[in-house]
């Protein structure tokens, strides 16, 4: 949200400025802010769970652009969330449910431009819509961090340990975190306007002469914030022209109470917090790879610190009944997933691994819409190697019909050596069958052979049993069963007999 009214306040000190300005430097990017104007166009298939890439195709662009220009970007990503914020975080999501149900509403009657505005108004940048473009970071090798809380406070920790030179954003939030360069209004041509702490002395519609950044920082609070409601009727001016005239912020507080305003209970004490969260907020330290704090913390600070940020990441134990050796190992841990979320392994919320989350609801990584095939596995087609298919016999009456080749039956063989005498059980059935008379003439029962004897390669060969005759009439008459079968047969010669190659 940022504060309400504060940027037309340095309108003065904004300069107009080209991307191609920034080349050869390191700039850090609000990737949250981009993400929601990407998602503005698919909010629909976002709330409907529909696969689409505009988001991502967004994001993707204004990387590119910067790239294209020599400037090196680091994208910066919202994580889990801070304490200090439960109250706005929940009026955010009431209004996106809000909103969600007028969308369907709309959709239901028909009206779809009123549905697509509340689509707009209800769709949520969650982890897992972040973990898609931090998949395309990687392979594009963009280098990018998740923060363990929020984006902002990771930023401006960035830029106060010159880390980066400048800091891309649509949030006025970054001027009190104390970002020395903010690039906001960024299009996608590369026009945006530059703000540089440096100029504020110089500002026209504020006068900001012996003005110390604290004082800036009470300012903006009073006028309201992400972390503190303002009071009734405490706009930005107001709140300028207060701090100017008593410095502080307690001093403000008990003239406004004196004035007649109603003041809540705890405001001061909240007031004390929110500048601690612009001051001290927990983020994630690239050098050391750990979590620190935006600024140190004074030693004599005996205050539990809660509010800006659990660390541990989470608790489940008391440390304090913990040996030395344990509370090293649990650090040891917590260390561990600190590094894992900035890295974009974990779920910032639930410090649970994505791959877990996406496998569980079918998702594909990286691009829902486009999984990736293995080629050859789609559309290769298991051929079914049937013994039969090495007969001669069923090698040519597969060219005639397929019909034929499924019904036929490969003959037996007879074996020599063998001195039992008796038919072949397929003989009775060839003297069923309906033969013409050139054929049944010719039929001789083969006798029943060993085994053991290899088979008959060709009919030239002799023997000294009649066997090898009576195979080659069986096999003939055979052929001519299955011919009579499957009509037309195509190679028949004069007399009626099918063609076909010898054994």
């Amino acid at each position: 949200m940022g504060i309400q009214g504060l940027l037309p306040q340095f309108k003065s000190i904004m300069a107009p400025i080209n991307v191609e300005d920034l080349k050869g430097q390191t700039v850090a990017v609000d990737t949250y802010s981009w993400l929601h104007k990407g998602a503005l166009s698919c909010s629909a298939q976002l709330c409907k769970g529909l696969p689409t890439t505009r988001h991502i195709d967004y994001c993707m662009h204004r990387v590119n652009m910067l790239r294209h220009h020599g400037i090196k970007p680091i994208l910066v990503f919202d994580g889990g969330l801070l304490p200090m914020k439960a109250d706005q975080e929940k009026k955010r999501a009431r209004s996106r449910n809000e909103n969600l149900e007028k969308a369907k509403e709309h959709d239901a009657a028909g009206n779809s431009t009123a549905a697509f505005e509340c689509y707009q108004k209800a769709v949520d940048i969650s982890p897992s819509i972040a973990y898609e473009l931090i998949q395309v970071l990687k392979n594009e090798k963009v280098d990018y961090i998740v923060a363990p809380y929020e984006a902002d406070a990771q930023m401006a920790f960035l830029s106060i340990n010159k880390l980066v030179d400048a800091v891309i954003t649509e949030d006025s939030d970054l001027i009190p975190f104390g970002c020395s360069r903010i690039i906001f209004k960024m299009d996608k041509f590369g026009q945006g306007v530059d703000y540089q702490s440096s100029r504020l002395p110089k500002n026209r519609e504020f006068d900001f002469s012996g003005f110390t950044h604290q004082m800036l920082l009470e300012m903006c609070i009073l006028s309201g914030c992400d972390y503190l409601p303002s009071l009734p009727g405490m706009g930005v001016k107001r709140a300028h022209a207060l701090i100017q005239k008593l410095k502080s912020y307690e001093k403000v507080i008990k003239h406004v109470r004196y004035s007649g305003v109603s003041v809540p209970p705890l405001y001061e004490e909240n007031f004390r917090r929110a500048i601690w969260a612009f001051q001290h907020q927990r983020v994630y330290d690239p050098t050391k790879q750990n979590i620190v704090h935006l600024l140190n913390v004074p030693e004599d600070c005996n205050e539990d610190l809660e509010f800006l940020g659990p660390y541990p990441l989470f608790k489940c134990f008391n440390a304090t009944f913990l040996s030395y050796f344990a509370r090293k190992l649990v650090l040891f841990v917590h260390r561990s997933i600190a590094k894992d979320i900035a890295e974009g392994k974990l779920d910032p919320i639930t410090k649970t691994p994505f791959e877990d989350k996406l496998s569980d609801s079918g998702l594909v990584v990286p691009d829902k819409t486009n999984p990736v095939k293995e080629p050859g596995l789609a559309f290769t087609r298991k051929r079914i190697d049937l013994p039969v298919q090495r007969n001669v016999l069923t090698n040519y009456f597969c060219l005639a019909s397929l019909e034929a080749k499924r019904k036929f039956i490969a003959p037996k063989i007879a074996r020599k050596h063998q001195t039992q005498e008796k038919s072949p059980p397929f003989v009775s059935e060839i003297e069923k069958a309906d033969l013409s008379p050139s054929c049944t003439e010719d039929i001789i029962t083969p006798p029943i052979v060993d085994k053991k004897t290899p088979l008959l390669s060709s009919p030239g060969v002799a023997s000294e049993t009649p066997s090898q005759d009576s195979v080659s009439t069986v096999l003939s008459m055979e052929e001519n069963s299955l011919i009579d079968e499957v009509k037309p047969v195509e190679n028949l010669s004069e007399d009626g007999d099918a063609s076909h190659p010898s054994y």
